[in-house]
């Protein structure tokens, strides 16, 4: 409405004199001052800098709640989730093997999807022998896939068990249909699903404080600028909308602190 009603105010912006009447400075300067602010309002609609920033804050708050979900998840289900964090780091958030990624919408709207990042750590082994690096190890064991172990450079395959070290004949391979265990597949996966369409996801959008943030900068940039609040019988439309649109850029481009 302020918008519509804003758009009739360009006229009485206009002063000078009118048929031997002087018009009131005061008229101007009001119809000025409400000009500016409809502008900043119509502005919100196209800004980059509005749009950026109201994603951003409303991204880094859900990335921590979650992050920190599926560290603690994982702390009390190890078995679980051992697979989406680095080898014997299970729950530390500087291990994790997962990242949720922000999709941009239109306008303010965004969507959210996870990948799996690749292990950089060596296998644990015993006794020193060579390791290796299952790179895929987050992907492949929360889908569930068999895992077939060759031997690539040397003859055979030689590996720890329980009961011993045990030698593999000359190019035979090992196929393991569970790598992960029997309690990984999938789990991730669900609890992602649990998390993003419960009330967490909710709980976090508010958490984030983005009301407070809008409402400082649209006090912000709402404030009238020193040019309109001098004693004048005329104002431009276009400078005002020009004001308008930086008074936005800076108070939604700025920090959020």
């Amino acid at each position: 409405m302020l918008i519509t009603a804003a758009s009739g105010l360009e006229r009485l912006m206009y002063g000078g004199k009118n048929k031997g009447i002087i018009k009131d400075s005061n008229v101007a300067q009001i119809s000025a001052a409400i000009y500016y602010q409809a502008s900043v309002i119509s502005k919100l609609e196209t800004s980059v800098a509005f749009k950026n920033k109201f994603k951003k804050v409303i991204f880094t708050q859900i990335n921590k709640d979650f992050g920190e979900y599926i560290d603690a998840q994982a702390r009390i289900k190890p078995q679980s989730f051992h697979h989406v964090y680095e080898w014997k780091k299970v729950g530390q958030k500087d291990a994790r093997l997962f990242k949720i990624n922000m999709i941009d919408g239109s306008g303010i709207s965004f969507k959210v999807n996870y990948e799996f990042k690749q292990s950089k750590t060596s296998v644990p082994g015993k006794k020193g022998r060579r390791r290796h690096v299952f790179a895929n190890k987050a992907a492949v064991m929360e889908a569930g896939m068999p895992v077939t172990i060759a031997p690539r450079v040397a003859e055979r395959l030689v590996f720890e068990t329980d009961t011993g070290t045990v030698f593999m004949p000359k190019g035979a391979s090992v196929t393991v249909l569970r790598p992960g265990g029997a309690k990984v597949k999938n789990q991730f996966t669900l609890y992602y699903s649990r998390w993003f369409s419960g009330t967490l996801i909710n709980q976090s959008i508010k958490r984030s404080g983005m009301q407070q943030v809008f409402n400082r900068s649209m006090t912000k940039a709402l404030k009238i600028p020193g040019e309109i609040k001098k004693v004048k019988y005329s104002f431009a439309p276009n400078s005002i909308k020009m004001m308008a649109d930086a008074s936005v850029e800076t108070a939604f481009g700025g920090s959020m602190i």
